[in-house]
């Protein structure tokens, strides 16, 4: 089966990663094929590994250029299945050229279902979808509320528990040089507005008047379009004399030692589906404090696997923090029912079986592998 992913972006940020991580696992009977309209880290890696990508960045008057170059590509491959993995205008265009071509659509869902552009691309996706996939109930129930039939269907995202898993490293102290009686906090994602550093940035600040030997590690880097953004979170470390005590990686093309270095994993968003840094802090037996939103109390159960809190509350999250830098115990339960959680919930193997069951069940059966 020849299957054409399409993603809007190539950077390494959860959208993509997840199309990558589906597209290189499907196995044997299937050819995957990447449409994006930008360069980037996903595409190099898929042409090293012998994907065949391209890359379409002209839209033309209402998407029309964008619409013909997918029928070309469509035609020329001789694809069987398009997998639409956001709900953006980019592949809205792919879509209309799959349905003029008769050829099925799986379109997945994982954005703010309240935003503007998800209500406008409703009607685009009720169209022109053979199947919807959503990555959590909640951003299902926003977006279609108790409209339910058969061609929409939750599946949550994957991770690889045999790549994240626990194992002790020191690689955050030694490139900061940290002192190893630190205990080391950490956030790993995007640095935009939506995920909320500030109040985490402000609970540092809280947490350290209890236990000063801690610090703040922030994993990712930002777009052009949010430096101001990180010039906000900047300022405010200044402003809290923090300076010492806030570091930034940047961007890593190989998360997994970092994330071992840490003691405790905080997810401050103000809004998130399917957090793919969460299911990989939960793989990594790492003890997590995550916001009360979207999808994530899907991820985590309350003082289980993982502590919630409230959005913008700064005093919750250093509460959590300071919970679990002072009870072993606690810190312990959570990361072994975290890593348990991963492993038979979100485990990636579980993940692509029920993508390939369900690409199979959409495509006419002479070309099932």
């Amino acid at each position: 089966m020849r299957i054409l992913f399409v993603n809007h972006t190539s950077s390494l940020t959860g959208a993509p990663i997840s199309c990558f991580n589906l597209m290189t696992r499907l196995g044997i009977g299937f050819i995957s094929i990447f449409t994006t309209k930008e360069e980037g880290p996903i595409v190099e890696d898929l042409i090293r590994l012998g994907v065949k990508s391209y890359i379409v960045k002209e839209r033309g008057f209402l998407g029309l250029r964008y619409i013909q170059t997918f029928l070309k590509i469509l035609k020329s491959e001789k694809v069987d299945l398009l997998h639409l993995n956001t709900l953006t205008p980019f592949c809205k265009y792919a879509g209309i050229a799959g349905f003029l071509r008769r050829i099925p659509i799986v379109w997945v869902v994982r954005e703010n279902p309240l935003i503007s552009r998800s209500r406008r691309l409703k009607f685009w996706l009720r169209l022109l979808s053979s199947k919807i996939l959503f990555v959590d109930k909640d951003t299902r129930e926003k977006l279609l509320g108790s409209e339910m039939n058969g061609n929409v269907e939750v599946i949550y995202n994957g991770v690889d528990v045999d790549t994240f898993r626990p194992f002790e490293s020191k690689l955050l102290f030694n490139m900061f040089n940290i002192d190893f009686n630190e205990r080391l906090i950490g956030y790993v994602g995007l640095i935009t507005r939506r995920k909320g550093l500030e109040y985490l940035v402000r609970a540092l600040s809280i947490v350290k008047k209890d236990y000063g030997r801690s610090k703040l590690i922030i994993i990712g880097g930002y777009k052009n379009t949010d430096e101001a953004y990180f010039l906000e979170i900047k300022n405010l470390i200044k402003e809290l004399s923090l300076e010492k005590d806030v570091y930034f990686t940047g961007v890593l093309s190989d998360i997994r030692e970092a994330l071992s270095s840490l003691d405790v994993v905080v997810l401050p968003s103000l809004e998130e589906r399917c957090s793919r840094s969460l299911l990989e802090s939960l793989a990594s037996a790492k003890a997590a404090i995550a916001t009360r939103v979207g999808g994530t109390p899907e991820i985590i159960e309350h003082e289980t696997s993982g502590l919630l809190v409230n959005p913008r509350n700064e005093e919750e999250i250093a509460e959590g923090i300071l919970r679990l830098l002072l009870d072993n115990k606690l810190r312990q339960k959570i990361e072994k029912n975290g890593r348990l959680r991963a492993e038979e919930i979100f485990n990636i193997k579980n993940y692509i079986n029920k993508m390939r069951s369900l690409y199979l069940s959409l495509n006419n059966p002479k070309c099932n592998p």
